[in-house]
């Protein structure tokens, strides 16, 4: 008996679907120093992070930190983890987003009263699930997203700047330039956060990013300035 192609992608997704990963490597750089090493991993319907600082950076900005987004279609997340161990600061907390009512929980393990309850927008996403929704998104123009920086609501207009071929590890790469600016859209104050994602979400400074143009979107490079320098994000690695 012949199996429908359909049933057969089914199964073949079904047995071997977390069998197959992609991995991206990064390296946080300041000053042309790598202060911070990360690995971002998707597999099936999860993105996991996972941020060490290097023994360059140890003295001052420790960390070793970790984040795991489970999501739904088109990168919508329903549980965002986060372990925070860095020098000064440690949080072990998760948010559930509930679309139907338009709400987030977040749950902390550490400190109950930074538990709380508050309201989204149907399309909010974290800074890693709405950077995976770019990468998928980028070559259709410019648009904007909703996100959840610690409870605190954001949105983000991004605008193509246009392309440009870089010097990347897998050579030279053509790609799709991003300018991205924030606009909160919350009253809450911004809380203190790791150290990986804090500085990303500024209203008076944009952030760019540098995808491959092609359907990859390989996020190659990051750059967002923090006084009177940029912190630079550079492609490691890449595995797939």
């Amino acid at each position: 008996m012949k199996i429908p192609k359909s049933i057969f992608i089914i199964w073949f997704t079904f047995i071997f679907g977390n069998v197959f990963a992609e991995k991206i490597y990064l390296s946080l750089q300041f000053i042309g120093l790598k202060m911070v090493k990360a690995v971002f991993e998707k597999k099936a319907n999860i993105i996991s992070i996972s941020a060490v600082s290097t023994p360059l950076a140890n003295i001052s900005v420790k960390m070793n930190n970790d984040y795991i987004i489970e999501f739904t279609t088109d990168y919508l997340p329903e549980k965002y983890t986060k372990k925070i161990r860095q020098k000064g600061y440690a949080e072990d907390r998760f948010t559930v987003y509930d679309r139907k009512n338009l709400i987030a929980t977040r749950t902390s393990i550490l400190d109950s009263a930074k538990s709380c309850v508050y309201r989204i927008q149907p399309e909010t996403r974290d800074f890693f699930s709405a950077l995976y929704f770019l990468r998928k998104n980028v070559r259709k123009g410019d648009g904007k997203l909703f996100l959840d920086a610690n409870r605190v609501l954001w949105k983000a207009s991004y605008k193509i700047l246009g392309k440009e071929e870089i010097k990347t590890v897998l050579g030279k790469l053509k790609t799709i330039k991003v300018r991205v600016d924030f606009e909160k859209i919350s009253p809450q104050e911004k809380e203190r956060s790791d150290l990986l994602t804090n500085n990303l979400v500024n209203e008076k400074k944009p952030l760019f990013l540098w995808f491959s143009d092609d359907e990859r979107g390989i996020p190659v490079k990051a750059k967002y300035p923090v006084s009177p320098f940029y912190i630079t994000w550079k492609l490691e690695k890449y595995e797939n």
